[in-house]
C-alpha cells in the first residue's frame, strides 16, 4: 500500500487512477475444487491535492547571549525549545526557505533552503545592537516559506534573544577635568576636591566603582578615599610650593568591578595660591662704596639689591629704607630701586669720628649705614644689610681687570686681585669682554677668542702700609691658571701676564735633559782618564800624535839621597808609538823631584846615542809586565799633557 499523498504526487490532476482488483476463492479443504478468481478494474479520479504550510517544532523561541558577542556566535535554545521546521508536502510543495524578519542584520540563519524537514542554526552577524546598556533584548521572526510553483505557503515564529550584561564599559567621571585652587601653606587634612565616577554596567555585576589611585608628582602628599572619591592633604610638609611651580597636574584613577575591573583616569589640576612665605634676601651681606672727591656722590653707582622669591605681587615686591647710621641725614636710599645717593656734601667731624672710633673701634675714615629690605605682603617680611662708605683718598682707585673665563667666581677673583694689587679689592661689575670695545685688541693681541675673557670693574683700597707678597702671588696663580690685564678707564695702563708653572711635564723634561747632558760630560771625562774605557785608546792615539811635532821633551831625574844617579833618557818604540820612561824601577817618579826641559826644535838629539839606548834596553822592555807598561804609558801621557 502506498500513501495517497504519494499517489497524488505522481499523478496529474484529472487523470484516472486505474486499480485492478482480484477476487480469489479460498480453499478450506483438500477435497474442495480448485479456487476460482476473477478480476475487475477500477478507475479512480482523485480530487485536487491540498497543500500544507511548513510548521516549526515550537510556536516561539527564547535564547540568551552576552552583549558584544563576536561574529559567528550561535544562539542556543535550551529545553523545551527545539530548533526544527517541517513541511508535510511531497515533491516541490515540500521545498521551503528560511529567512529572518526584523533582524536589522544582527543575525543570520542556516540553512536557507530545505525540504520536508530540517534543523536550523542562528548565528551573530553584526553585534552592534547587542549592547545591554542600549537594550536588554532583541526580537525578530523566522519565516519558513514554500518554494512551490503554484503556492507560497509560509509560517513565522517569534524569537526573543535576551542580552546578558558584561563588564565592557569603564567608569565615567562626571567632569572631564577637575581644577582646584589651594594656598601653598595648606595643612594636613585640608580638603582638596571630591571626584565622582559612575559605571553604566550593572552595579550588581561589575558596575561598582572604587577610586584606586592618584598619579603624578607629589601624589603621596594627597589622600584619596576609595569609596567617596574625597581628596585631602596628607601631611603638612606636602611640597606644594608656588615659588617652585604655579600649578601641579595629577590624575585620579577609578575602577569598576569593585576596584578590579576597567579603569578610567581624569586630570586633576591644583593651582597654588602664593602666600608671603619668602623673605627678601640681599645679594651681599656687606655693601662697600667710595665717595667721589667732591664728597657729593660715589665713584660708581651705589645700589643695594634684594630678591624676594615669592611668585606673585605684592608678595615679591621689595622696598628699601635706611634704618640706622644715616649721618646728618645726608644719604638717601631709593625705596624702589635701592640706589644710595648723597644729598649734600659730606663732612667728617673730628669729635664724631673719635667718638665713633672709641665706641666701635672702627677706622675713623669710614661711614656705616644699616639698610632694610621689606616686601609688601602680609605679613611683612624683611632683612637687613650693612653699607660701608669710604672717603675719597689717593689710596683708593677704580681699576678694570681683564680676567680669563666667561663667568669667574667673584669671591676667588677678589682674593686673587687683592693678592696681586696688595690692597682690598671690591668688585662692582663682571661682564664679558667684547671684541670691539676700546683696549680689547691691545689686551688680547692676535687672539680672537675674546668671549672667554671677562672685564671686571673693581675698586682697590690701599692701606698706608700696603704690602705685595710675590710668593703669595705665585701661589695664588699656581692655583688659578690665569692672565690679567689691568686697565684704567678705557686706556690700557699696563698688562701683566702671569703664567702658571703647572706644566710639570715640561719642567721635569727639562730636568731630565739637563741631567742627561751632565752624565754625558762625566762619562766623557772618565773615558779620558780611565785606561779600561774603550775610548781611551782613541784618546791616547790623539795625544801621542803631538809627540810627532818638531818640539822634543827631555825627562831629567835629579840625583836622589841614596847616591844613585838619574838614568839617561830612553826613547823606545812600543806599539808603533814613540815613548819615554824612567829606567829606575823601584823608584816612584811622583816622590822624586823632576824638572822639564823643552826644546823648540832648534836642538836635536844625537841619533847614535838614541840608537844605543834602544839596543841596550830592548831585552828589558820585553820582560816588563803589562802593569808596568800601563804605568809608563801614564807617565808618557802626563809628560805630553805637561808639554801642552
Amino acid at each position: 500500500m502506498r500513501p495517497l499523498e504519494e499517489i497524488a504526487a505522481i499523478t496529474h490532476v484529472g487523470d484516472p487512477v486505474l486499480l485492478t482488483v482480484i477476487a480469489e476463492e479460498v480453499k478450506v479443504g483438500r477435497d474442495e475444487p480448485p479456487a476460482m478468481a476473477s478480476t475487475v478494474q477500477l478507475a479512480l479520479f482523485l480530487p485536487e491535492r491540498t497543500n500544507s504550510a511548513p510548521y516549526f517544532e515550537n510556536d516561539h523561541y527564547v535564547s540568551r547571549i552576552d552583549e558584544n558577542a563576536p561574529q559567528g556566535t550561535a544562539l542556543t535554545f535550551a529545553d523545551p525549545y527545539v530548533s526544527r521546521v517541517y513541511d508535510d508536502d511531497i515533491g516541490k510543495n515540500g521545498v521551503f526557505s528560511l529567512t529572518l524578519l526584523n533582524n536589522n542584520g544582527t543575525f543570520e540563519i542556516s540553512p536557507n533552503v530545505a525540504e520536508r524537514s530540517t534543523s536550523f542554526l542562528i548565528r551573530v552577524r553584526d553585534n552592534i545592537l547587542l549592547d545591554y546598556e542600549e537594550r536588554h533584548f532583541v526580537q525578530f521572526q523566522i519565516l519558513a516559506q514554500e518554494l512551490g510553483p503554484s503556492t507560497n505557503l509560509s509560517t513565522t515564529v517569534n524569537v526573543n534573544v535576551y542580552i546578558n550584561d558584561v563588564n565592557d564599559n569603564p567608569p565615567i567621571f562626571e567632569q572631564s577635568m577637575y581644577t582646584v585652587e589651594l594656598p601653598e601653606n595648606m595643612t594636613a587634612g585640608t580638603k582638596v576636591i571630591q571626584v565622582k565616577a559612575t559605571d553604566i554596567d550593572t552595579a550588581d555585576l561589575s558596575g561598582r566603582v572604587r577610586y584606586t589611585a592618584i598619579l603624578g608628582y607629589l601624589n603621596t602628599s594627597l589622600n584619596l578615599n576609595a569609596d567617596s572619591g574625597l581628596i585631602t592633604v596628607s601631611t603638612n610638609n606636602h611640597g606644594f610650593d608656588r615659588e617652585v611651580m604655579p600649578e601641579y597636574h595629577l590624575y585620579v584613577e577609578a575602577r569598576d568591578n569593585d576596584g578590579r575591573g576597567n579603569r578610567a583616569q581624569v586630570p586633576l589640576i591644583i593651582k597654588i595660591i602664593d602666600i608671603n612665605d619668602e623673605t627678601p634676601i640681599f645679594e651681599k651681606e656687606l655693601y662697600e662704596f667710595i665717595l667721589s672727591p667732591d664728597l657729593k656722590s660715589f665713584t660708581s653707582v651705589a645700589i643695594i639689591h634684594a630678591i624676594d622669591k615669592d611668585a606673585t605681587s605684592p608678595n615679591n615686591e621689595v622696598r628699601y629704607e635706611i634704618v640706622n647710621g644715616n649721618y646728618e641725614n645726608k644719604f638717601t636710599l631709593d625705596k624702589i630701586t635701592g640706589e644710595l645717593t648723597v644729598r649734600g656734601r659730606i663732612t667728617f667731624p673730628i669729635k664724631a669720628r673719635r667718638k665713633r672710633q672709641i665706641l666701635s673701634h672702627i677706622d675713623e675714615d669710614m661711614l656705616f649705614l644699616t639698610a632694610r629690605a621689606y616686601d609688601l605682603g602680609v605679613p611683612v617680611r624683611f632683612s637687613i644689610t650693612n653699607i660701608r662708605i669710604y672717603p675719597p683718598e689717593s689710596r683708593t682707585r677704580t681699576v678694570t681687570f681683564v680676567v680669563p673665563g666667561e663667568s669667574p667666581d667673584k669671591v676667588k677673583t677678589e682674593e686673587t686681585l687683592s693678592t696681586i694689587t696688595g690692597g682690598k679689592v671690591i668688585i662692582h661689575d663682571i661682564r664679558p669682554l667684547q671684541p670691539d670695545e676700546p683696549g680689547a685688541k691691545t689686551i688680547t693681541g692676535d687672539n680672537t677668542d675674546t668671549m672667554r675673557r671677562s672685564v671686571v670693574t673693581a675698586t682697590v683700597l690701599y692701606d698706608s702700609n700696603s704690602v705685595v707678597d710675590i710668593s703669595q702671588i705665585q701661589q695664588r696663580l699656581s692655583q688659578h691658571n690665569s692672565s690679567y690685564a689691568i686697565m684704567n678707564g678705557s686706556d690700557p695702563v699696563a698688562t701683566d701676564t702671569l703664567y702658571k708653572a703647572e706644566n710639570k711635564l715640561l719642567f721635569w723634561l727639562l730636568i731630565f735633559l739637563a741631567t742627561l747632558v751632565a752624565l754625558t760630560i762625566l762619562i766623557l771625562l772618565l773615558c779620558c782618564i780611565c785606561s779600561w774605557c774603550p775610548l781611551y785608546g782613541t784618546a791616547s792615539k790623539r795625544i801621542v800624535n803631538i809627540i810627532k811635532t818638531e818640539d822634543d821633551v827631555h825627562l831629567v831625574h835629579r840625583e836622589m839621597a841614596n847616591g844613585k844617579q838619574a838614568k839617561s833618557v830612553q826613547v823606545a818604540e812600543w806599539m808603533g808609538r814613540r815613548e819615554a820612561w824612567s829606567a829606575e824601577k823601584p823608584t816612584d817618579s811622583r816622590t822624586r823631584p823632576t824638572r822639564w826641559e823643552f826644546h823648540n826644535g832648534r836642538d836635536h838629539f844625537n841619533e847614535n846615542d838614541v840608537q844605543a839606548a834602544l839596543n841596550n834596553n830592548e831585552g828589558n822592555r820585553r820582560k816588563r809586565s803589562a802593569e808596568e807598561q800601563r804605568r809608563h804609558v801614564d807617565i808618557n801621557s802626563l809628560s805630553i799633557l805637561g808639554y801642552v
